[in-house]
């Protein structure tokens, strides 16, 4: 098949394998899907430097007073809603430093709200919570989406650092953003359902590079969440493999640990690993700006905390 209208955005044109899809069997339509999603994935590659610049800015509002904000419309807003809500529990950010800024806003989300995207009026209010140590990400798969578009305006013109992420080249999110993130995905197998490729690509690259964040905010170490949130059974019994792993101390050292760090794991770590109590483990993550590898490596020389 080939598209009549050949200057259509690339999320709107037509699959090579979208003739005669509909009427292919089921496995081979859930093949076709697949691989386009595998196509997908692969368009983020070329974006790891961009979306590498884009951690750091997210890393410097953080440590700066910001907070980071997302702002999206549609499947977007899911994306993006998906990767701000899960930063807190895994990393231990806390949740009042994370905005996510959808289109129709949070209300009743089973009923699709199409014409919020272009509400500009709606994109200014929402953007009254930017403020200029903000990091903001708008995200839209067509890159010209009204609602993302006027908010990261609007962060600009307040002094925000800015990323802006696509799906297609030559869009207003690209141009304006003081960091543009082009995820070049092939066009739809059911042209334009960019919740499908475009959707993939923008989780995908939202994961890495909120999870970068998490790395060089010092909350990593060694492929272990070292400053999860310990919330429920789940997590605290996730605490305490982690405290074992990294220590070597056994079950009730990393129990008793945790309830001397009241279920702070990095502290917990620390203490397990020979900190007098919490208030000298806290003395040497602050000393470490947080970083745990570099506070257990003092704490391992005897370098006393500043």
């Amino acid at each position: 098949m080939t598209d009549s209208l050949p200057n259509r955005p690339n999320t709107e044109q037509s699959h090579p394998k979208a003739a005669g899809f509909d009427q292919l069997p089921g496995r081979e339509i859930l093949s076709v899907l697949l691989e386009s999603q595998i196509s997908a994935i692969e368009a983020v590659r070329t974006a790891i430097p961009a979306l590498e610049k884009g951690a750091a800015a997210m890393e410097a509002a953080l440590r700066n007073g910001g907070n980071l904000v997302y702002a999206a419309a549609g499947s977007s807003g899911m994306q993006a809603l998906a990767d701000g809500l899960e930063i807190p529990p895994t990393f231990g950010i806390p949740a009042a430093r994370i905005h996510i800024l959808r289109a129709g806003g949070f209300d009743n989300m089973t009923v699709p709200k199409e014409g919020a995207e272009d509400d500009a009026e709606a994109a200014a209010r929402d953007a009254e919570v930017i403020g200029k140590d903000d990091c903001v990400i708008c995200l839209a798969a067509s890159g010209n989406t009204v609602y993302p578009v006027t908010i990261m305006d609007i962060a600009k013109a307040r002094g925000a650092a800015t990323i802006g992420m696509s799906n297609n080249p030559d869009t207003k999110l690209l141009a304006g953003a003081d960091i543009p993130v082009l995820l070049p995905t092939p066009p739809e197998v059911i042209a334009g359902s960019t919740r499908l490729g475009a959707g993939t690509a923008q989780k995908v690259a939202l994961n890495l590079m909120s999870t970068l964040l998490g790395v060089r905010m010092g909350h990593v170490m060694d492929g272990l969440m070292v400053n999860v949130a310990t919330s429920n059974v789940k997590l605290r019994a996730r605490a305490e493999k982690i405290v074992r792993d990294i220590t070597g101390c056994d079950s009730a050292t990393a129990r008793g640990s945790l309830e001397a760090a009241d279920w702070g794991v990095k502290e917990a770590i620390l203490i397990a690993s020979g900190a007098q109590d919490l208030a000298q483990a806290t003395s040497y993550l602050n000393a470490a700006d947080q970083n745990l590898r570099s506070a257990l490596a003092d704490l391992n020389s005897g370098k006393a905390p500043n």
